[in-house]
């Protein structure tokens, strides 16, 4: 699933366009109500910005390389595992020494070839929000084994700020990219990293690994095999905030395919800071809530196969859209959080549109621990089983587990539940009940589930298709094509021939 465009998101103009196409007429940041329902907890239209542009009503702080698709280095150097060069293309250096005198604004350009190695930058060695520093693959015949010493990363990044990294094959070590913050209070964060179009596998412990990281994209990776030594293919942690995860596949991780963890019981309590202390639960807007990730933007990712589903831990006003999520080997996803503190739990997220797989007994979502306040909507949930290479519903499967001693405010609607059943929660009487499943409701549902993300679009005989209201909150489908009213539940708005796209 990787995307080599550097911000395929939608404009205001392509917005506007797709209003008129679909008669919506709102204003970005109201609270538009749907039926009954408001639409979201966070109100507006989140996107990827561009450079300049607003991310979740915020000015935007990401890596230019990222943003402005015109940004072009101060200086490239170009690197070859033998080179001994000055640096052109010509004649290419060693990377070690390109990362000793690379600056603000420069790039450094693998050229093909196998690497064995690990590189850091540090504090010293920053970019800067009009200067980033790219390390950059010429091709994706760039391959590096990571190192067996030191942090045994590829790329380390201690404390550097607005540095991207892209088109990389990255191999073993204890992470493929570490990037980190010098301290758990807002000011002391890292910003501007950008991870993207790399493919990082057979690490020890996480592929894409962050702490104490603020607008920070993951963007077009496949993450895999993570080892025993911490298991997730991304794991971002530490209370980063503004974060744009997308386009990423990951499976075979041995935990959480993909983990928030705002790690309270760490980041607050190492500085002797209460979890009900504003500088633990505050928000990100005021320079607070160290305990806590905020405004993270999660969409049109596959993340599949591994152990354990993805966790969203003390994860708050974010935006959870377009995922194909499951099936798992012991349970699915789970908005949660690690202390008693209400305000800690995963609140006031917008979770829309996504499909979520369950193969067993356990959850496929749940939401516990005072993870409150959420909107969920117009999602798939499907619990199936196999046997003889024959897919069936699993009436067994737990869809939707909700503790509903703390947790009593969140919205369910428009979303479609096939096979399975449920724990603390009943469906809204308006949504969708399919207690049997054919997988020709699907392109092509896979039996092992590793099938290809188009594969679940969904087939012509969904008995789900063009059931549900459209959003304006997620008017485009995994793709990018905009969705037409009645929209199709689920991640894809169509099942197969491309109908319609969204230009610039």
């Amino acid at each position: 699933m990787t995307n080599g465009n550097r911000n395929s998101g939608i404009s205001m103009m392509q917005l506007s366009e797709l209003n008129k196409r679909l008669g919506l007429v709102f204003t970005i940041g109201s609270l538009a109500m749907v039926g009954a329902t408001m639409a979201a907890p966070y109100a507006g239209l989140v996107k990827i910005p561009a450079r300049g542009e607003l991310f979740f009503e915020s000015p935007e702080r990401f890596n230019r390389y990222y943003t402005d698709r015109k940004y072009q280095p101060a200086r490239i150097l170009h690197v070859s595992p033998d080179g001994n060069g000055d640096g052109s293309a010509d004649s290419p250096m060693r990377p070690d020494q390109a990362f000793s005198q690379v600056k603000a604004g420069e790039e450094i350009r693998f050229l093909e070839g196998h690497y064995e190695g690990c590189w850091e930058l540090d504090r010293d060695s920053s970019g800067s929000y009009d200067q980033p520093i790219v390390i950059k693959a010429a091709s994706n015949g760039v391959s590096i084994d990571c190192c067996n010493s030191g942090r045994k990363t590829c790329f380390n990044l201690e404390g550097a700020d607005y540095v991207a990294i892209d088109g990389f094959t990255l191999n073993g070590g204890s992470y493929g990219v570490r990037a980190v913050g010098m301290e758990y209070a807002a000011p002391g964060h890292q910003k501007g990293i950008a991870i993207l179009n790399n493919k990082i596998g057979g690490q020890y412990k996480d592929p894409i690994f962050s702490g104490q990281s603020d607008w920070m994209v993951v963007d077009g990776n496949t993450a895999f095999d993570a080892g025993s030594g911490d298991g997730h293919g991304i794991y971002l942690s530490n209370g980063g905030d503004w974060l744009i995860v997308r386009h990423n596949e990951l499976y075979d991780n041995s935990s959480s395919d993909f983990q928030i963890n705002a790690d309270p019981e760490s980041t607050c309590a190492e500085d002797n800071i209460a979890n009900d202390d504003p500088r633990c639960d505050g928000s990100a807007l005021d320079g607070l809530g160290q305990g806590i990730s905020e405004f993270v933007l999660v969409e049109s990712n596959y993340f599949h196969n591994s152990d354990v589903g993805p966790n969203f831990t003390s994860v708050r006003n974010s935006v959870i859209r377009n995922n194909i999520i499951g099936p798992y080997i012991r349970h699915g996803t789970s908005f949660w959080q690690e202390t008693a503190n209400p305000r800690l739990g995963s609140s006031d997220n917008r979770i829309e549109h996504n499909l979520f797989i369950g193969s067993n007994r356990r959850h496929v979502l749940q939401s516990i621990n005072h993870s409150d306040r959420n909107h969920i909507r117009n999602n798939i949930f499907v619990g199936y089983s196999l046997s003889a290479n024959s897919v069936m519903a699993n009436p067994a499967s737990i869809l939707v587990e909700v503790d509903h001693d703390s947790v009593r405010q969140n919205v369910f609607s428009g979303n479609v539940y096939i096979g399975g059943t449920f724990s603390g929660f009943t469906p809204d009487k308006g949504e969708i009940r399919l207690r049997n499943f054919d997988p020709a409701w699907f392109t092509r549902f896979p039996t092992d589930g590793r099938g290809k993300a188009e594969e679940f679009r969904p087939g012509p005989g969904a008995p789900f298709a063009d059931k549900g209201k459209l959003l304006i909150t997620t008017p485009a489908d995994m793709e990018g094509r905009p969705r037409r009213n009645p929209v199709n539940p689920g991640p894809w708005e169509y099942s197969g021939k491309l109908q319609a796209t969204v230009r610039e």
